[in-house]
């Protein structure tokens, strides 16, 4: 029996959905929360198929006792989602390992996470664990011979952490963006980075870019906390064929993935790894100028047009 607990957040994917319990309770977990984000309003017939399709399908599944199942009567949305979850989940656990319905994990994704909750839980300058290493999922091989390396950026296919940590620094609201807007885009060396962040951070904290994920990344780049990433990537997202949460994520739909190696080869160094970071600069972390952006806009409707 696998003890850590494990949470899972679903919505309307019923393969994937059910793709990715299949694998968790594989490894036959002691605890699995499974929540659902309730119906919105606004959605057509197609969406209301899928959503009442998994509805049923995690019904189906409450067979298995370890599975804790809640649906929300009202959609809480992308800015509040995880909040609201773990919020429930950290009144029962000091730690979770929390996957969405496409982020199909290899099974030593599982036990990587559990050894890295317990070797780091007092270290306060670890806050966050990866299983998806996007450099060798696409590139295919390994940046150094250590079975896990560290990043400023934290990544969410797959990933874990701890209620205190969490608890200390997580505010969808970005309230303190303008108190510490300076601080943070100063830590910046290169100006696309800059301009990504400051739109992303900014729009979130006024409610226009919902992603629950960004009042995380900035609080933790901000404070200087680092994230574990697995050496070898362990997951793959299924979701880019029904409903992709990102246009950006598109660069990665061809992640390869494979188990982790055990016993691991400890990575002994605190220092966010300066390969790593710079890919995901490079291949995400950055925005073009205003000009720019317009032109490659442009081409795509000349385009269209011919």
């Amino acid at each position: 029996m696998f003890k850590t607990p494990i949470l899972i957040l679903t919505f309307k994917r019923p393969d994937e959905t059910r793709k990715t319990l299949n694998q968790i309770l594989s490894i036959k977990p002691k605890i699995l929360y499974v929540f659902q984000d309730g119906k919105k309003s606004n959605f057509n017939e197609d969406n209301k198929k899928l959503y009442n399709k998994t509805t049923d399908l995690i019904k189906d599944y409450q067979k298995f006792k370890c599975i804790k199942y809640l649906r929300f009567k009202k959609n809480i949305g992308q800015r509040f989602i995880a909040k609201k979850v773990l919020d429930i989940v950290f009144k029962k656990e000091k730690e979770i390992i929390f996957l969405e319905d496409d982020t199909y994990p290899k099974k030593s994704f599982f036990k990587f996470c559990s050894s890295m909750l317990k070797k780091y839980e007092k270290n306060q300058e670890i806050y966050h664990i990866s299983g998806c290493n996007l450099y060798q999922g696409t590139k295919n091989k390994k940046i150094n011979n250590k079975s896990f390396i560290f990043s400023k950026y934290p990544q969410f296919w797959g990933w874990a952490t701890w209620k205190k940590k969490w608890n200390k620094f997580y505010e969808p609201e970005i309230s303190d963006w303008n108190k510490n807007k300076k601080e943070f885009l100063n830590l910046f060396q290169f100006k696309d980075e800059k301009r990504f962040f400051n739109f992303y951070v900014e729009n979130n904290s006024k409610g226009k870019h919902i992603g629950w994920d960004i009042p995380w990344i900035y609080k933790l780049i901000l404070k200087k906390k680092l994230t574990i990433v697995s050496g070898i990537n362990l997951i793959k997202n299924l979701g880019f064929n029904s409903d992709p949460s990102g246009k950006g994520a598109r660069k990665f739909t061809n992640l390869k993935s494979s188990n982790l190696k055990f016993p691991l080869k400890i990575e002994n160094s605190l220092k966010p790894n300066f390969i790593y970071d710079n890919f995901l600069h490079k291949s995400f972390y950055h925005r073009k100028l205003l000009v720019i952006r317009l032109f490659f806009r442009l081409l795509k409707i000349i385009k269209k047009l011919i």
